[in-house]
């Protein structure tokens, strides 16, 4: 047999007696009160295969008489001096702990070492209690965060036998006899297993000899813990349950440590600054700025055995997605960021404090001398804790949750009621995870070489929208475009032009800052904040240094969020609105595509002017605006791009600060009905008594989604360019035109391709006979490749030159995004354009340009 061991470390008695048992006594004077506990070191994760829930029954079975005492004395006695008596199981220890008068504390003492070494185990108590425990487990199971839970753990761990409820079973616990309660009983409740932990008013010497002699005839047993450790496997799991709930729960977990491990303490202080009290950052950005969830805390959980760290939540089903991001976000966001000095001392002087709060019970301060005896090996450990506590820096956070927090390792299940978020799937969780946590660079298809490509920076903001940045850190400025979808194809006849007036009335006063306001504060940051408006999308534009990035940042989201729509300005906009149709009137060429637009297409809104008719205008109300904000103006119809001098992940966290409260409903695409190309020529004039006559003729094109826009962009080089057939032909040669052009324009649904001649009245025949002409000779030869070399050339390199400012490339990735095309389309254009070849002109020009059914559209003098 072992030698005794025994010490006086601080104020505390420790001992381990010859047979095993450990004391664990520490006297203390600050009340005339003990606690004495004595901990079994055997918890759910000891059992056995059917043993499952058997150390949960023994918790349950030991108040249930002993050779001495009968039903109901165990407790009562302890009552009966004035004391109070408990026990509680976890995965590791079961511990039966009473606190009791001090001149009760030798009673309590004897109560507790009857209960654990001579309960009787009656049959009839046995089948008592397990109708008792399988209530319990019912009771389990309407509780949402108990299945949740349980839920969680199943899916965390797949070989750990943390895996399995604590309770047990209905089958398991059902099969329970008093046979098998025994057994566990006789294998476990061996002195080497078991601890006596006492703190308070008592004579710590005199308490152990009483310890000692209550044990003296106890022996050791041969039960040895053999646990199977969890693989370390990186897989991003999720687990969803319907069940007959109101609400819906969620919990998420990643595998962290068990209590004795260095970075416990740092864990336990980030699971503060996340998601303990009103100001940590999962309830201030989730819970009260994003509205997402009813409540929400994170946690360390650090047992024995490696644990969990975890994040719990309430909230409304159909907000599960999007709390799911946002968390995430968070989390991702301490893993690149860290923590501020601040926090970290605010989350350090509430833990220690509650660490004094736990203290000032006796206990309190039993629960903690047999929490890291029992589960970190030694009880001194906790002194080694609470100095990592004291000495940790916002490094070692962030070090931690770099190293426990990553998005692949995280577990999590979902409950939610029966018949709600029906497209609501583990694989929804796990989109909506990667979402949350997607902020890593995007890489560039292998069709684009990796030296030209920019680093783009990609994150799923918290209310759905998707930002991507490039920094650039040549030149002290900052380019952002937000774009939705929307334009001309959320419009039709009656509110044309409502979207452009959308877009002008956002620079006209928010909910904080009249018209003149905002123009100031723009002006004073050396800032152009300007909305657009399209065939196919809408949006604002930002340009800024980049020292006032973070004021202009607040200006876009503002006139985003909060655009005020003012009765007065909305008249003001009325009027420049109208003024601008007139004026049009007198802008020829823009009025000739204007008609050529109105002509080709009968019914789709690409028929309409982006700033509409002076009748559409006159009908636009505050309803109306507002309405159409709300429609298009969604997180989830938006895309951002953010260029230049920027750190990517604090331009990130800036915008998901900033537009949390932008409407993340549901958003459907505006897509109307498509129309068919025309079969036969549609021409049409307006007469104008004008010193130059333009000429449009045009076809039906294609989507910004076909490859083929490729070749129609080269073929309207070669026709346009300085270089251009129509340009040598119809000006340098015939002298017909000062002003000669062909343009691709794609969109959402089919877009055009048009050929344009602004002329001399009298020179209109012939222009209109030189443009088809060259038409013509477009469906008849391919170009030379000295040409068609010009024209690649030409337009690779102007894309480049365009792509020198960072508002050029915020505009492509922002757009390119909305539209579906990918962030790295632009940056896959100039290979496209290389890749178009003589035979793709002609092939692209005799699919496009069929001379049976164009359109044309005239503005000319009387009599030309």
């Amino acid at each position: 047999m072992a030698a005794r061991i025994g010490l006086v470390l601080g104020d505390v008695h420790f001992e381990v007696l010859p047979n095993g048992l450990t004391l664990l006594l520490r006297e203390s004077r600050r009340a005339p009160v003990a606690a004495v506990q004595i901990w079994a070191r055997v918890g759910s994760a000891d059992e056995r295969p059917g043993e499952e829930g058997l150390a949960h029954f023994h918790e349950h079975m030991l108040f249930k008489g002993t050779e001495r005492r009968g039903l109901g004395e165990v407790a009562g006695e302890i009552e009966g001096v004035g004391g109070r008596i408990n026990a509680y199981t976890s995965f590791d220890v079961t511990v039966y702990h009473a606190t009791v008068p001090a001149d009760a504390t030798t009673a309590a003492l004897d109560v507790l070492v009857d209960a654990v070494r001579r309960s009787v185990f009656d049959p009839d108590e046995i089948r008592r209690e397990i109708d008792v425990v399988l209530e319990e487990i019912r009771r389990s199971e309407d509780s949402p965060h108990q299945v949740c839970g349980n839920a969680l753990f199943a899916e965390l761990y797949r070989a750990h036998p943390y895996r399995a409820p604590i309770l047990g079973t209905r089958e398991s616990v059902a099969s329970f006899d008093r046979d098998r309660v025994r057994a566990f009983f006789r294998r476990w409740y061996t002195p080497e297993h078991l601890m006596v932990v006492a703190v308070g008013d008592f004579d710590a010497q005199a308490l152990g000899r009483a310890a000692a002699a209550a044990f003296a005839d106890a022996t050791p047993g041969e039960a040895r813990r053999a646990r199977p450790a969890e693989p370390a496997e990186r897989v991003l799991r999720a687990l969803l349950l319907r069940r007959n709930f109101e609400r819906a729960c969620v919990e998420l977990g990643w595998p962290a440590v068990g209590l004795a491990d260095a970075d416990t303490a740092a864990l336990d202080l980030l699971g503060f600054v996340l998601g303990e009290g009103e100001s940590s950052r999962l309830v201030r950005r989730v819970k009260e700025r994003a509205g997402l969830v009813d409540r929400i805390d994170a946690f360390a959980y650090t047992p024995l055995d490696p644990g969990v760290f975890g994040v719990a939540v309430d909230l409304d089903p159909e907000r599960t997605e999007d709390a799911l991001a946002a968390i995430l976000q968070e989390t991702e966001r301490v893993r690149r960021h860290g923590v501020s000095a601040e926090e970290l001392e605010k989350a350090r002087t509430n833990f220690l404090a509650q660490e004094d709060f736990d203290r000032e019970s006796v206990g309190g301060l039993a629960r903690k001398l047999g929490s890291f005896q029992a589960l970190a090996g030694d009880f001194r450990r906790e002194a080694e804790y609470l100095d990592a506590v004291r000495r940790a820096t916002p490094e070692d956070l962030r070090r931690v949750a770099q190293d426990y927090l990553a998005p692949e390792r995280l577990s999590m299940a979902a409950v939610v009621p029966e018949g709600s978020v029906a497209e609501l799937d583990p694989e929804a969780l796990v989109a909506a995870v990667r979402r949350g946590a997607d902020a890593r660079s995007v890489q560039a298809s292998v069709l684009a070489p990796a030296a030209r490509a920019p680093e783009l920076r990609h994150y799923a903001l918290p209310n759905g929208a998707e930002l991507f940045v490039e920094a650039r850190r040549e030149v002290p400025v900052v380019a952002a475009r937000g774009a939705f979808l929307g334009g001309l194809l959320a419009e039709d006849q009656k509110n044309a032009g409502l979207t452009s007036f959308l877009t002008s009335m956002w620079l006209r006063g928010t909910r904080h800052r009249s018209a003149a306001e905002l123009a100031r504060a723009i002006e004073s940051l050396a800032a152009d904040l300007d909305g657009f408006s399209g065939r196919n999308s809408m949006g604002a534009t930002l340009e800024v240094p980049s020292a006032r990035l973070e004021p202009a940042l607040d200006l876009f989201a503002e006139v985003l969020l909060e655009p005020a729509f003012d009765a007065e300005e909305l008249e003001r906009e009325r009027r420049d609105t109208l003024a601008a149709i007139a004026r049009r009137e007198d802008r020829l060429a823009a009025r000739a595509f204007d008609l050529f637009c109105a002509t080709h297409w009968e019914r789709h809104p690409y028929r309409l002017p982006l700033v509409g008719s002076a009748e559409s205008v006159a009908r636009v109300s505050r309803a109306d605006l507002e309405a159409h904000h709300a429609r298009l103006v969604r997180s989830r119809n938006l895309a951002l791009a953010v260029v230049g001098d920027v750190d990517p992940d604090d331009v990130a966290e800036a915008l998901a600060g900033r537009l949390v409260d932008l409407d993340g409903g549901g958003f459907e695409a505006p897509a109307p009905p498509l129309e068919a190309p025309p079969r036969e020529p549609r021409e049409a004039e307006l007469v104008k008594e004008r010193a130059q006559a333009h000429l449009v003729i045009g076809f039906r094109g294609v989507t910004v989604h076909d490859e083929d826009r490729y070749a129609l962009e080269v073929i309207a080089q070669l026709l346009a360019g300085q270089g251009g057939r129509l340009f040598l032909e119809l000006r340098d040669r015939r002298s017909l035109a000062y002003s000669v052009s062909a343009m691709n324009v794609e969109g959402l649904a089919p877009g055009f391709f048009a050929v344009y001649i602004a002329s001399a009245p009298e020179k209109l025949g012939e222009a209109r006979r030189g443009l088809f002409e060259e038409l013509e000779r477009l469906v008849q030869e391919a170009p030379s490749d000295a040409a068609l070399e010009r024209a690649r050339r030409y337009l690779v390199g102007n894309f480049a030159i365009d792509r020198q400012r960072n508002a050029a490339r915020a505009a492509q990735t922002a757009l390119d995004v909305r539209y579906g095309l990918g962030a790295d389309a632009a940056v896959l254009y100039p290979e496209r354009i290389r890749a178009v070849g003589r035979e793709d002109v002609l092939r692209v020009a005799r699919q496009v340009v069929d001379l049976s059914a164009y359109t044309l559209a005239v503005i000319r003098s009387p009599g030309s």
